[in-house]
């Protein structure tokens, strides 16, 4: 009876195991993360400000957006235009009525990651011994890991008179940086650093 008992057991665990490894949950989720965005996002933010300060304050410019391409594109543009006005810059909409035109360009906007691991990828191991359906996955062991995801932007711009086509402002390359770490050390032992919630720019 008590041998028929524990196999009973047995049994009822791998069945709940094999419901449980069968179940799927469907969700739905965007392309990117919003930490992704936050990261481009605070990063255009920086090189924006960096650039604005290149332009002479009170000068009439219509600015030409028309060269950025990339997924951020819009907030780009936007981010740009704002520090402009906050500068002093006079931005029209009109191209006829501007003293310059200043043409924006975008050297990179987008994200990169690196990773050092120390410790076990997680593992996954059969219900049944030599039966490969169905399987149950160990969980990695973190020793020591550090991941990190860091945005860069490159904002320049090149500003020329309306009427004679002579060239008004050149700014050099400006950067804007931000980025999130994720730390694990022995296991139990986790925290995460980021910028992005930062009201400095830098």
């Amino acid at each position: 009876m008590g041998r028929f008992s524990g196999s009973c057991c047995v049994l009822a665990c791998l069945s709940a195991l094999l419901l449980q490894a069968c179940s799927t949950e469907r969700a739905t989720s965007p392309m990117r993360t919003a930490t992704e965005q936050l990261l481009i996002s605070t990063a255009a933010d920086r090189a924006a400000a960096k650039l604005a300060e290149q332009i002479p304050p009170n000068i009439k410019a219509y600015l030409d957006t028309g060269y950025i391409n990339a997924p951020d594109a819009n907030y780009a543009t936007l981010a740009i235009r704002d520090q402009f006005l906050r500068r002093g810059v006079l931005v029209v909409n009109d191209r006829a009525a501007a003293d310059a035109i200043i043409e924006i360009r975008v050297g990179a906007l987008s994200t990169d990651e690196n990773s050092v691991f120390l410790g076990t990828p997680d593992i996954p191991l059969p219900l049944v011994p030599g039966v490969t359906a169905g399987s149950v996955v160990v969980p990695a062991l973190n020793l020591f890991k550090r991941a990190e995801s860091k945005a860069t932007a490159k904002f320049a711009a090149t500003g020329y008179d309306v009427k004679t086509g002579r060239i008004v402002v050149a700014t050099d390359p400006q950067y804007g940086y931000s980025e999130k770490v994720d730390w694990a050390i022995l296991l139990f032992f986790s925290w995460t650093n980021t910028d992005y919630l930062e009201q400095r720019m830098r």
